[in-house]
């Protein structure tokens, strides 16, 4: 919690209304089912904190830090996201984040068409080649582990590892793909299995098509402001890609 208070008197100087999100949830976290409660009463959140900003997280509100939340809640991220109770990615500001099933439709929504577009992204010199590479290779071949993804596409070298993160991640956060499953729980059978988004949560999306972009941001701005927060545009760039 000392660390969120210095982050909300960091960001009062800066300009950006801070309140403490915390009350919104009084009740501490010790169960995943708390740790659904508290999504669906947020929203959304991170699972650890962002930096130079008191955006409301796990961590912070289980007293923990972005390390030791990992020791305590790493099967939960795995487990409330395949049951569906949440929406688990790398998402807000390229962190693994949480959203509740409510939420969701609006977060897609609020990309808007083009941002979710991999194709013309790409010819925008906005994503990079190998993840529209992964994107064509799981729309033509669903349910892939990590290990074989990069094997179809020839990213299994070391020296790709890296890269291959990124465009996990790039597509992540445009909620085009998603984990879908484990390959095993234990020590070396531990990986993610991977689909397109669309396919694993479609009445999201059909919702989603039903929302005006502008209206699921304004709906997310709220939520914002409820947990303190006056995001200007640079601010929503850096947490959600949104493009004016």
């Amino acid at each position: 919690m000392f660390s969120g208070m210095l982050k909300r008197k960091e960001n009062e100087k800066q300009g950006v209304k801070i309140a403490d999100w915390h009350t919104l949830f009084p009740r501490p976290i010790t169960s995943p089912d708390d740790a659904v409660a508290l999504v669906n009463t947020l929203g959304f959140c991170t699972w650890g904190p962002i930096s130079r900003l008191d955006f409301p997280n796990l961590a912070d509100h289980m007293g923990e830090t972005a390390w030791s939340v990992l020791d305590r809640t790493w099967t939960w991220k795995d487990d409330l996201h395949f049951e569906q109770r949440l929406y688990y990615a790398k998402l807000i500001a390229g962190q693994p984040s949480f959203l509740s099933p409510d939420f969701l439709p609006d977060f897609i929504a609020a990309l808007g068409e083009g941002e979710r577009d991999p194709f013309r992204l790409y010819l925008d010199g906005r994503l990079s080649r190998q993840a529209r590479d992964i994107y064509e290779y799981l729309s033509e071949n669903p349910v892939q582990p990590t290990r074989d993804l990069r094997r179809g596409l020839r990213l299994n070298e070391k020296s790709m590892k890296t890269v291959t993160e990124r465009a996990l991640l790039e597509l992540q956060r445009r909620f085009l793909i998603c984990k879908v499953d484990l390959t095993g729980r234990t020590r070396g059978t531990y990986s993610y299995i991977w689909d397109l988004a669309e396919r694993y949560w479609p009445s999201a999306f059909e919702q989603a098509k039903q929302i005006e972009p502008e209206a699921a941001r304004e709906r997310i701005r709220e939520r914002l402001s409820v947990c303190g927060i006056q995001p200007d545009d640079a601010l929503e760039q850096r947490l959600f890609l949104w493009r004016s």
